[in-house]
């Protein structure tokens, strides 16, 4: 009778996919400074309204109370964290953060793009975009240059603090 209720359990959960979690991931490319950067952690966070809010990290930020804060102060190297508007997608402010910028974050506005953002259930997945390298603040000692191209998928947690 043991062997039956298990077997009937582990059946019902691979007939109902929706139980089943998908890993949150992140890939492409963020160079800043013309140096390669590798965001291997994301997550995703529900702000106020209709804002959802992506934060990639180098390191692992699981533990963070304050992920997005976090990662402005450079607490898990380099990061980019993105803020969107439900339920259209679009992009309402950028922060990147990376060591070799003279002075970070360095905040981007309008400069990048949301590709195919969807928000099916409680995940959000997309890509996005700078469509190449950009530079700001040409001839200043702060310049900076950047070429970002992510393809994101996570699941959106509630508010984080």
């Amino acid at each position: 009778m043991i062997r039956r209720t298990f077997v009937l359990s582990a059946a019902s959960v691979s007939l109902m996919p929706s139980l089943a979690r998908a890993a949150d991931t992140v890939t492409g490319r963020f160079t800043a400074q013309h140096k390669d950067a590798k965001l291997v952690f994301v997550s995703a966070y529900a702000r106020d309204g209709d804002a959802i809010v992506i934060v990639a990290t180098e390191k692992d930020h699981a533990a963070s109370k304050t992920p997005t804060r976090d990662a402005e102060f450079g607490k898990f190297g380099n990061a980019v964290t993105l803020a969107l508007t439900k339920p259209t997608g679009a992009v309402s402010e950028v922060q990147l953060v990376n060591a070799g910028f003279p002075q970070s974050p360095v905040t981007v506005a309008g400069g990048i793009k949301g590709v195919d953002v969807k928000f099916p259930g409680d995940r959000v997945e997309g890509r996005f975009t700078s469509n190449g390298g950009k530079s700001m603040f040409e001839g200043k000692p702060y310049e900076v240059t950047f070429d970002l191209d992510l393809q994101v998928s996570a699941q959106v947690r509630p508010k984080s603090a």
